[in-house]
């Protein structure tokens, strides 16, 4: 038979244990849509981003989407005060460049070009892909001619829009889900290379931004 001693210490063990289980599983501070930092704790210190965006302007306000974390910040200058909690992207992920068909969605740094209030989607930001600078990485990889280069040059130094008609194609923004099901585009991915967000979502965010609020897709 077990000793009472024994007993005794075999109890402490299951408790310490329970105890120790217990804490590894609490849950994590839960998360809020509207976040605020300071220029000494901001998010984009801890990691190395490799843009020209920063540092900007007090008041500046720019959109930071992390393609990791699947959230969209709005940010003032350094100092975030929303958060989007999910997007779908592209049926087949994310590159830096994308090509017409490819159902990828492009990642670098852009700005809203045009607002659609009226779109199939609830609300339309697009953003300038292929721009000036896309053409020459695709130019130097060879993705596009020098004549499809040029084209979007062109076009883009006439009217500062993207020039969608090259092997690039184009269209590409930030939109809603129209009549789609929000359960859905939490769990795939669906979009043609656009970021599809929830409908109140969108119209939220549109009231955010405007044209040539600067994006930057990571």
């Amino acid at each position: 038979m077990l000793t009472r001693s024994f007993k005794l210490l075999v109890l402490s063990l299951l408790v310490t244990a329970t105890q120790a289980s217990a804490s590894l599983i609490e849950p994590a501070e839960p998360l809020t849509s509207s976040v605020t930092g300071s220029a000494g704790n901001h998010f984009l210190h801890d990691v190395d981003t490799g843009i020209s965006l920063l540092p900007v302007d007090d008041d500046v306000v720019w959109l930071h989407i992390s393609l990791q974390d699947r959230t969209v910040s709005v940010v003032r200058g350094r100092n975030v005060f929303h958060v989007i909690p999910h997007f779908a992207i592209g049926i087949n992920g994310a590159d830096n460049l994308r090509i017409r068909g490819s159902a990828v969605t492009p990642k670098g740094e852009f700005r809203i070009e045009r607002i659609n209030p009226n779109s199939q989607y609830t609300t339309f930001l697009g953003i300038n892909y292929p721009n000036p600078a896309v053409a020459e990485q695709a130019l130097a990889t060879g993705l596009i001619t020098e004549e499809e280069a040029e084209r979007i040059r062109r076009y883009y130094q006439q009217h500062r829009l993207s020039y969608p008609n090259t092997a690039l194609g184009g269209d590409i923004g930030i939109h809603g889900l129209g009549s789609r099901d929000p359960f859905l585009n939490e769990r795939v991915d669906w979009t043609e290379g656009c970021l599809a967000i929830e409908n109140g979502q969108i119209r939220l965010l549109s009231s955010l931004v405007g044209i040539d609020t600067p994006v930057l897709i990571q």
